[in-house]
């Protein structure tokens, strides 16, 4: 809902305006209000949008102490709180093990006299960056791009880290609600629908929401679906090249729901000329997530005439075995083993996707399914029900999460095989094509490899990484670039 950002140690009268240019910089993430706290050890700013009063203005103060948040929360609290002032209280209560406290997506700042807190959840769903300029003084931001020029070697904070300008990283144990998951699967399938029915409710309550993403996909038709039940109408936004796979399979379950659908379709020139921003938006170069951001802001920019915040269905693949790669590893503790990894990585793979690109646009992001309750089921869920055989050897992707909600969903839906976001909206072979027009094919023959070592998987890779190098020069920035395939 909000960039951050902070400047705390020696600075001249001139850090407000560092501050300053530093939220210009991210001034998509909160286009409605900016705030600044200044203080004799530094100085911290939010712009932030105008989402709910529970969401609040991302900042609140209370003697010595300011905290300034990027994110939302849903725990209970007193009638009246926003976000931030439930959060600092919690600061106040428990001192920098705080956020283990703390239900829903966020990055946050804490100033305490000299020092600075910084705080990430679990999952790593909203981003931030730090480092030290020229001068000593440490700086600290939500995205990357605010920080180039000002900090040479820049760090990102880690989900479920603390992290203190005097003292360094720790990490804090954050507490899942407590779920006594069945034994048998008619009862877990029950919890599964029941807890993520109550994560949408959650994400609908304060009103902010006004549409709700569609790509045809199972995740997403499933979140479209329970709103429906939920009694909630918003328009479903749907993008794609025309004929796309995700654009039949959409039209298919507005139909089925009988809501408002519009869809969005692009073509070539589209696609060229969103590359460069879709690199510098996402600040990375991995071809499987630049891929998908193209997309992606394509679909925030078309959000952005009905509404400022949308629902999405981000997750369900890395929490419910969505992955086809899944199904090529043998034995199911190797298959929880990659399941695992990929939920780790998704912090700078498909979260940083996410949020790059809807926040490019200021639209803002619900994600039932990394609920707190939701997350918490899902890693206790037995991965033979995700994952499932049948008896002739066959695989069936999210299992489990099908059966759930098998009710509320038209066949084709249902039996849908996940299909990746680029690619089911038709972006991925276009891109070649354009990449290929770009590049000679013997350039990758030459440079296959980035400076610090990164192996360059194709020529449109090679292409990404050029435009990424020009917008983020030196190496720190590019060894901050995750690999969404671990087997690439």
């Amino acid at each position: 809902m909000a960039a951050i950002a902070g400047v705390i140690g020696t600075f001249e009268e001139g850090g407000k305006k560092l501050v300053s240019a530093m939220l210009k910089e991210m001034a998509h993430r909160g286009k409605d209000k900016v705030n600044y706290e200044t203080r004799e050890s530094g100085i911290m700013g939010v712009a932030s949008a105008e989402l709910s009063p529970e969401r609040g203005e991302g900042i609140a103060r209370h003697g010595n102490v300011a905290l300034v948040l990027d994110g939302e929360l849903y725990n209970s609290r007193a009638e009246g709180m926003s976000d931030a002032e439930f959060a600092l209280q919690q600061y106040r209560r428990y001192g920098r093990g705080f956020a283990r406290y703390l239900e829903g997506a966020f990055a946050c700042a804490v100033l305490d006299a000299g020092e600075l807190l910084l705080v990430r959840d679990s999952v790593g769903v909203r981003p931030l960056y730090y480092g030290r300029d020229d001068r000593g003084s440490f700086c600290f931001a939500s995205e990357m791009k605010a920080l180039t020029g000002l900090v040479e070697d820049v760090f990102e904070l880690l989900p479920g880290t603390v992290c203190s300008n005097k003292s360094g990283v720790g990490a804090f144990l954050h507490e899942y609600p407590e779920v006594n998951i069945g034994r048998e699967f008619e009862v877990v399938r029950r919890q599964v629908r029941d807890n993520l029915v109550k994560a949408v409710e959650k994400r609908l309550a304060d009103g902010a929401v006004g549409a709700c993403l569609l790509s045809g996909g199972l995740d997403s038709s499933i979140i479209a679906s329970i709103a429906h039940q939920l009694g909630f109408q918003m328009p479903l936004l749907t993008v794609g090249m025309e004929g796309a796979a995700d654009v039949e399979n959409a039209k298919i379950m507005a139909d089925y729901l009988g809501m408002e659908h519009h869809i969005c379709t692009f073509g070539k020139d589209d696609i060229l000329a969103m590359a460069p921003r879709a690199v510098k938006a996402l600040e990375s170069f991995d071809e499987d997530c630049v891929s998908g951001t193209i997309t992606n802001l394509i679909a925030s920019e078309f959000a952005s005439r009905w509404t400022n915040c949308i629902l999405s269905g981000e997750g369900g693949d890395e929490l419910f075995g969505g992955y086809h790669l899944l199904k090529d590893v043998e034995g199911e503790g190797q298959q929880l083993r990659m399941m695992e990894k990929l939920v780790a990585i998704s912090y700078n793979t498909a979260l940083q996707r996410l949020d790059r690109s809807m926040m490019a646009a200021g639209i803002h992001y619900r994600t039932p399914f990394l609920d707190d309750s939701v997350v918490a089921l899902a890693l206790q869920t037995p991965v033979s029900w995700k994952i499932h055989q049948d008896a002739d050897g066959e695989f069936t992707e999210k299992y489990i999460l099908r059966e759930a909600f098998q009710d509320i969903l038209p066949d084709t839906i249902y039996e849908r095989v996940k299909l990746r976001f680029a690619a089911g909206a038709g972006t991925d072979g276009m891109v070649d094509e354009i990449a290929a027009a770009q590049l000679d094919a013997s350039e990758f023959e030459r440079h296959s490899r980035s400076e610090t070592g990164y192996e360059l998987n194709s020529l449109k890779e090679l292409w990404y990484y050029r435009i990424f190098r020009e917008c983020f020069p030196g190496q720190a920035y590019e060894r901050l670039v995750g690999r969404w395939d671990p087997f690439k």
